[in-house]
């Protein structure tokens, strides 16, 4: 306890695990980054098993950029569960719908939502970190460990299929 009787936190954080404080910090961003493909429903179960299979890696030392390596596994553990999902359920069933803000018309928001499932994984996740996080191209690129190229792609990609399927 500490002298204003709150629990010590602090001797807690010096016997966990180094890559415990960059979980920590990643959290919300990786569950945000899941939500944006798999839906809110599934992204939680995705980050925890991801972030399980990571950190029992015995390299995880070797790992430069643990955060973006992270967001690299979610994103490839949610296109894998939507490949699967596809194979068993209908359009309107699939995941990886993008949270609509309150502010869009509800008749617009299932439209666009209805768009949003006919991107590919990785362009959801891509539109989501440019658009939703306000990453740069540079950025996204670091994060998903991609080219900027690829990402500069499938975001044109993205903007030509939302507005054919918008019109």
């Amino acid at each position: 306890m500490s002298s204003t009787g709150e629990p010590a936190t602090e001797a807690r954080h010096t016997d966990e695990p180094p890559w415990a404080a960059v979980y920590r910090a990643e959290a919300p961003r990786l569950m945000r980054l899941a939500t944006a493909i798999v839906g809110r429903a599934d992204a939680y179960d995705l980050v925890a098993d991801t972030v399980g299979r990571v950190v029992r890696r015995s390299d995880l030392h070797t790992i430069d950029d643990l955060p973006a390596y992270l967001a690299r596994a979610v994103v490839n553990g949610a296109t894998d569960r939507v490949r699967s999902d596809r194979r068993r359920s209908d359009r309107e069933e699939r995941v990886g719908r993008l949270v609509v803000t309150s502010s869009v018309d509800p008749t617009n928001a299932l439209d666009v939502r209805r768009a949003l499932d006919r991107l590919s994984p990785q362009q959801r996740a891509i539109a989501y970190l440019v658009y939703w996080e306000d990453m740069t191209i540079p950025d996204v690129a670091h994060r998903l460990d991609v080219s900027e190229g690829t990402v500069r792609r499938q975001l044109a990609r993205a903007k030509d299929r939302l507005r054919e399927v918008l019109k």
